[in-house]
């Protein structure tokens, strides 16, 4: 692993553990085993290294999510299979998951920052779809792809909870229909 992976891997842990302001940089890169002078040759700035962090999980995400996505699906199934992905990403991904809710309430998190990210960018693609098709009330894009969002994370935190729900796939399908029941026309 590299120092920067490694940076990336300690920041995140203690990110989720401490939270963004009750983790200095200095305690990032004594717990990465390398100086400061090395955390910030690849991390200018805690800024950067925050928003670092949140364009690798996105990536992330999106690879998981473009593995999971066939061809000649339909709308409702492609955005099935976005959902469950991230569903299913950040169940297996605790770190990331905290990660995540903690930048998107965060002064680093903007809709620039968000609008940047492949995943997003392959959500609101499908959201206008289903706004040019007819099928989704007519929002905002950006809007319907926060109250899918919104909604994966309640699920990652009821599943959380629920540990026995996890494995059922049938379950899951029904919290989806929710969703799909909050942005359908």
């Amino acid at each position: 692993m590299s120092k920067r992976e490694l940076l990336m891997k300690t920041a995140r842990r203690l990110f989720a553990e401490n939270g963004f302001y009750g983790t200095p940089t200095a305690l990032v890169a004594k717990e990465a085993g390398v100086s400061n002078g090395i955390l910030f040759h690849y991390f200018p700035t805690k800024e950067i290294l925050v928003s670092s962090l949140y364009q690798d999980i996105k990536d992330r995400i999106f690879n998981y999510a473009m593995t999971q996505i066939y061809n000649g699906a339909t709308l409702k199934e492609s955005i099935y299979t976005l959902w469950l992905a991230s569903v299913e990403w950040n169940l297996e991904h605790p770190e990331d998951f905290e990660f995540m809710l903690q930048f998107e309430n965060s002064p680093y998190y903007n809709e620039d920052v968000e609008r940047s990210q492949r995943y997003v960018q392959m959500n609101l693609e499908l959201i206008e779809q289903g706004i040019d098709q007819a099928v989704f009330k007519h929002f905002n894009p950006l809007f319907v792809v926060r109250i899918l969002t919104s909604l994966v994370e309640t699920t990652v935190k009821h599943l959380n909870k629920n540990q026995n729900l996890i494995d059922d796939f049938e379950y899951k399908s029904r919290l989806f229909e929710m969703a799909w029941d909050a942005i359908k026309k």
